[in-house]
């Protein structure tokens, strides 16, 4: 039955929800009579309009979600250029019906997930996480935390390890297809705010190596879309992360599914590791979780893949993934505190881990 979905969230009913509800069978034939809605935290969700819905039944013990998590389209006409260039909403959209149902990582459960492909807008209504609570990027994640967080990505990579129905998802960009080779144009923009932005704290060496990695982004791209293919979050980062307060294995999910392309599961890793862990503990510890990762993805049936080759793929990652705090920095809004802190934090470790493997010399 194809429900429709409204497309604010002033437009969302107690009767939509209920029929939502009834068509994923979890309330039987109670009703929604009423909900309360708040606003989630500033910067959260930027891309989208996010709302925590608390939900009233006429039978209480109907079974139903106590809370839900309501994504929609943003109105803000910036969100909505930055997605005429990425497909950000169809993918998330594409994410939760296709990817998530066989996916060996947590995500929200999706009650609904629609699109209109005409209008280029979308709505989703999730699972709300709690009590999992999300991390925090800018304190950044323990070891502990990393490697449940490494082999949980493990679960996801080894499903799509080269599966043959990637190419049919039409949706699910690859990280060199032309909407993504539009990163380098991108990052040339951007890069002289974040040079501005850091300063002092920028070494020499990484500002001529920024200057040199604006016009190869491209075919570092292409180099990475050369390693094994799978299913990559694109944006795996404590923000998105979420850990049980004991660390129980099924207390771990992922959030924040709208980057989700294909490429090499290394870019994955190379993400998490140089933005969302303290560099001296990556330093301490980083042979011993990338091999966490690698033992992971083995279990899950990936044996063709040798651990010397996969540190290498992670090391050319590690310099692409430059690419995003740069971005991200070029269209930061400096009077959110917390932004600024984390994007410091973030290309401070960033470029440490850039230096430790000497990844520039991927470069041409």
């Amino acid at each position: 039955m194809d429900l429709g979905f409204p497309r604010t969230l002033d437009a969302v009913t107690p009767q939509w929800l209920t029929q939502v509800l009834q068509a994923d069978g979890v309330i039987g034939d109670a009703v929604v009579i009423a909900f309360e809605g708040r606003p989630l935290g500033a910067g959260v969700g930027f891309m989208s309009s996010m709302q925590r819905l608390t939900l009233t039944y006429s039978d209480p013990g109907c079974g139903g979600p106590g809370n839900l998590i309501v994504k929609l389209t943003s109105p803000d006409p910036g969100s909505r250029q930055i997605d005429q260039a990425f497909n950000f909403f169809e993918k998330e959209v594409g994410f939760y019906r296709q990817i998530a149902p066989t996916t060996l990582i947590r995500a929200p459960k999706a009650y609904f997930a629609g699109y209109d492909p005409a209008l280029r807008e979308y709505l989703l209504l999730l699972e709300d996480l709690a009590p999992l609570a999300v991390a925090d990027q800018l304190e950044g994640l323990t070891v502990e935390q990393t490697t449940q967080a490494l082999q949980a990505l493990a679960g996801l990579h080894g499903r799509w390890w080269r599966d043959p129905a990637l190419p049919g998802m039409d949706w699910l960009l690859p990280l060199n297809s032309p909407q993504m080779k539009s990163l380098e144009s991108i990052y040339q923009q951007c890069w002289p705010p974040t040079v501005e932005f850091l300063g002092d704290a920028m070494p020499p060496q990484m500002r001529a190596l920024g200057d040199r990695f604006a016009t190869q982004i491209g075919t570092l791209q292409d180099k990475v879309m050369r390693q094994p293919c799978t299913v990559v979050h694109g944006d795996y980062r404590a923000d998105n992360i979420f850990f049980a307060d004991d660390g129980a294995s099924d207390g771990f999910a992922v959030a924040d599914w709208q980057i989700v392309m294909q490429a090499g599961g290394a870019l994955d890793v190379a993400y998490l590791l140089t933005g969302s862990i303290d560099r001296d503990l990556r330093r301490a510890h980083e042979t011993d979780l990338l091999r966490a990762y690698h033992d992971a993805l083995t279990s899950h049936g990936v044996n063709d893949y040798a651990f010397e080759v996969f540190r290498e793929d992670y090391r050319a990652c590690v310099m692409l993934t430059w690419c995003w705090p740069v971005i991200a920095i070029g269209a930061l809004d400096h009077a959110n505190e917390r932004g600024v802190a984390l994007f410091r934090t973030w290309t401070d470790r960033a470029m440490a881990a850039i230096a430790d493997l000497d990844a520039g010399a991927v470069l041409s």
